[in-house]
């Protein structure tokens, strides 16, 4: 079977959706498959990772569906994003567009009722989002007993939608001789207006680098709202951290609800923190994904594979 990706992979740290990309390609490539960039007919499969024009291929959506029409190649779409900020028109696109796929997978379930599709298992699917098999590793560092509850947080956006103007006052909160014994790590891209005085900013790592940083760590925070999935709440919890999350965070609520606790406000924010606090305390341990990014992959593939053959 031979794979049309609509999306390269990048080098370095860059996002979720980049990771699927470059692991799908290795698990294709694992499975004797072969996969390429360039549209041509000798293609037996679509894979769309997603609608928008992509400057990396310069191909449009029209263009999977010449293929399609023309030359009976079948579509398979991943919803990875509901382009909740990127706004409302980009939104209705990606609506517009779900009609044409032989199979549509979704990285939550809040991501398909957000675009109002619903889920029958033989066209639409959720596979919930997860990590890379490498998160699953033993720990290579520990925490010393006597250092600080340390929380933390990581975005490759610095889009402020993924919790800016909150993180700010958890900032302030900090300043609080309640809270002299935390310190909040921010690893990742900010914006040039997020200067705070009290969290410590760390460059994006690559993926060991983060899974270190995890490591090191007590307490994972988001403040991120109206995410489809959220790869890096996903991280925390296959690092066995409890994630402090906002009740707005989309397909975020639907990954974190039995691995921590939600917020609406900097108020209820503290309660939690002091909870998942009294958590740690008493050693209590959350519950992993042990599923994996590849196995995720595997079953795309496999909804390919069943494209192809009923052509």
């Amino acid at each position: 079977m031979k794979v049309f990706l609509n999306r390269r992979v990048h080098i370095g740290p860059w996002g979720g959706g980049n990771r699927t990309v470059k692991t799908l390609c290795e698990r294709l490539e694992n499975k004797g498959h072969s996969f390429t960039f360039d549209l041509s007919q000798d293609i037996d499969v679509i894979y769309c990772h997603d609608p928008k024009p992509d400057g990396s291929t310069g191909l449009l959506y029209d263009h999977l569906l010449y293929m399609k029409h023309n030359f009976n190649i079948p579509i398979f779409q991943r919803v990875g994003d509901v382009f909740h900020h990127r706004g409302k028109q980009t939104t209705e696109y990606l609506k517009k567009t779900l009609v044409y796929p032989d199979a549509i997978s979704f990285i939550t379930d809040w991501a398909a009722n957000y675009l109002n599709m619903e889920i029958d298992s033989s066209r639409t699917f959720v596979h919930d989002l997860r990590s890379p098999k490498l998160f699953l590793r033993e720990k290579r560092v520990n925490k010393s007993n006597n250092k600080k509850i340390r929380l933390i947080t990581h975005h490759w956006s610095n889009n402020n939608l993924k919790g800016m103007m909150f993180y700010n006052k958890i900032d302030q909160l900090l300043e609080e001789d309640k809270y002299k014994n935390l310190e909040f790590v921010y690893l990742g891209r900010i914006p040039e207006n997020f200067k705070p005085k009290n969290i410590i900013i760390l460059p994006p790592q690559d993926t060991e680098g983060v899974i270190d940083e995890l490591d090191l760590s007590d307490i994972y925070v988001t403040a991120s709202q109206y995410e489809t999935g959220g790869n890096h709440v996903v991280e925390a919890i296959s690092r066995g951290l409890p994630v402090l999350y906002h009740s707005n965070g989309g397909g975020i609520c639907s990954l974190c609800k039995n691995n921590g606790y939600k917020y609406t406000s900097i108020e209820v924010f503290q309660n939690v923190l002091d909870l998942a606090i009294n958590d740690k305390m008493s050693s209590k341990k959350y519950e992993k994904f042990v599923d994996t990014l590849e196995d995720v992959c595997d079953v795309y593939i496999s909804i390919m594979e069943k494209l192809v053959d009923a052509k």
